[in-house]
């Protein structure tokens, strides 16, 4: 919100942009209530939120009523199974991806497996993906992004919409030398390098 709002002196125009257009689904009650009470104590003018099932939210339907140009994810992580595929976090992409409008931009931040595809059924989720939207890069992290938890994560970044040819050149960066290190009993901390980098 603070970086459109810095795009525009126009009052009309900043109200607009605080009312219509972010919008957000939490499925959660609690992390909804946070995530409501954060935007309200940051003022942006309507809470656009939903404490909604975001799988079951139809992608037809958030085209039409948001007109979604930009889409950014952090799902939750391994809670998809052979039971449950569509926990999976190639899932949540895939759906996201649906929801967007042409030419919309999507970045997802995920584990590094999720990109590499584990199972079959991910594999066939990440075939369907490239068939109807373009994989534009993939930004390895420093595995220790989310310290504690133990995954290796990535930023995927996608155009939805856009069916990716053959041809197409996806960018891999790898950025887990991001000016980042674990302090012990402290955390992650900036080294001199964080902020060139």
């Amino acid at each position: 919100m603070h970086d459109m709002l810095s795009q525009t002196d126009d009052v009309e125009e900043r109200r607009k942009i605080k009312k219509n257009q972010l919008f957000g689904v939490e499925s959660q009650s609690y992390m909804f209530t946070i995530a409501i009470t954060n935007m309200i104590l940051r003022g942006d003018g309507k809470s656009n939120l939903e404490n909604a099932d975001f799988l079951k939210l139809n992608p037809a339907k958030i085209q039409k009523e948001w007109h979604p140009t930009i889409g950014m994810m952090n799902p939750p992580y391994s809670q998809g199974s052979k039971a449950n595929s569509d926990l999976y976090e190639i899932s949540f992409t895939e759906h996201l991806l649906d929801c967007m409008v042409e030419d919309g931009k999507v970045a997802i931040i995920v584990p590094q497996s999720t990109m590499t595809g584990k199972t079959r059924v991910e594999q066939e989720i990440k075939a369907n993906i490239l068939k109807n939207h373009t994989l534009e890069g993939v930004i390895t992290l420093n595995k220790d992004t989310f310290y504690g938890v133990g995954v290796n994560p990535c930023i995927a970044i996608f155009t939805a919409g856009v069916p990716h040819y053959k041809e197409k050149v996806s960018k891999f960066i790898n950025f887990e030398d991001d000016g980042y290190v674990v302090a012990k009993h402290v955390g992650l901390i900036e080294t001199p390098n964080a902020k060139d980098k």
